[in-house]
């Protein structure tokens, strides 16, 4: 009986292992395809904001040269509401695509269909705002960023005006936006805090060249001198821009600042008139990270939180960032 015992114990010890051998082989085997996975395999989607705020429009034209350089396919689609974007998430999980990238405005509204991607195998690539439970994450402390516009102002105001004179300013915001409501909230700290003598006397929106034109010309009508215009892009500043060149508005004493650091902003600033400065986030130069971050989630790989510096660029430092 004994002897039995034995020889059925030895029995199943050689059974588990030939099923642990088994078992390790298939995972390494289904690994090893996710990982593996060709180029030409991989489809990269975007759902990005509208393509009428000029950063945009360049970041997606990077990414597109870029997914074409390496050989990966790329679509995108360009939404204006939340809706929008859940709404081109859930086609393109229908569609079967790899990885989506989203500029997410809303975080816990995106959560449901991240869920739902992530469930059909498909990973899920948040940008700007995070959501819990994200494959990955690229995005700023737009605090903090809202801060460094703040001061590429007030190193203006320093060297403008006096400690005693009063700087009279407007914020070109976009509220509607919760991201972009606490960008503002930095600009308004930094310039509470390094110049105190700057008063915000009116505010308007901005966020796309339009709006600011809108924004610009009530600013004219509001019969207020403003010196100084602080807004959460370049994009809706550059409205303003526009206003105030058309108005003949402005001369050593006024001073625009934005962020984004777009062609449009950036030749603005190199007239060396009104538009003074701008914050890069170096967003399209980080075009071929966000591809890269996106196949290797396909493969399985990756994931994490990822960010880029914030640099000041100035009518003084114009000429290195043409």
């Amino acid at each position: 009986m004994r002897k039995l015992f034995c020889f059925v114990l030895i029995a199943l010890m050689f059974s588990s292992n030939v099923f642990a051998q088994g078992t390790k082989e298939q995972a390494t085997t289904s690994v090893a395809t996710a990982t593996d996975k060709k180029m030409s395999d991989i489809t990269i989607a975007y759902v990005c904001s509208e393509l009428s705020d000029e950063i945009f429009a360049m970041q997606v034209k990077a990414m597109q040269d870029y997914a074409k350089k390496i050989g990966v396919k790329f679509v995108y689609k360009a939404c204006s509401t939340t809706g929008d974007k859940i709404t081109a998430c859930e086609n393109y999980i229908s569609a079967g695509v790899d990885t989506i990238i989203v500029h997410v405005n809303d975080g816990p509204a995106m959560e449901s269909v991240m869920k739902e991607a992530q469930k059909a195998g498909v990973k899920f690539f948040a940008y700007d705002t995070n959501v819990e439970g994200a494959d990955a994450y690229f995005g700023y402390d737009n605090y903090q960023m809202g801060y460094a516009i703040g001061k590429n102002a007030a190193n203006w105001v320093k060297k403008t005006f006096s400690d005693k004179e009063t700087v009279l300013a407007a914020s070109c915001n976009y509220p509607s936006y919760n991201f972009l409501k606490i960008r503002e909230n930095g600009y308004l700290a930094a310039m509470k805090d390094l110049c105190p003598n700057v008063q915000f006397v009116i505010q308007g929106e901005g966020g796309y060249t339009p709006k600011g034109v809108t924004s610009g010309e009530n600013f004219l009508q509001s019969g207020k001198k403003l010196n100084l215009i602080v807004g959460i892009n370049d994009a809706g500043c550059l409205g303003v821009y526009e206003a105030f060149k058309a108005a003949n508005y402005g001369n050593d004493k006024v001073g625009i600042f934005g962020c984004d650091a777009t062609n449009d902003a950036l030749k603005a600033i190199a007239e060396k008139e009104i538009y003074r400065g701008t914050i890069t986030t170096g967003l399209v130069a980080a075009a071929p990270q966000f591809i890269d971050i996106a196949v290797k989630l396909a493969q399985d790989k990756g994931g994490g939180n990822y960010t880029s510096p914030f640099i000041a660029i100035t009518q003084d430092n114009i000429q290195d960032y043409l």
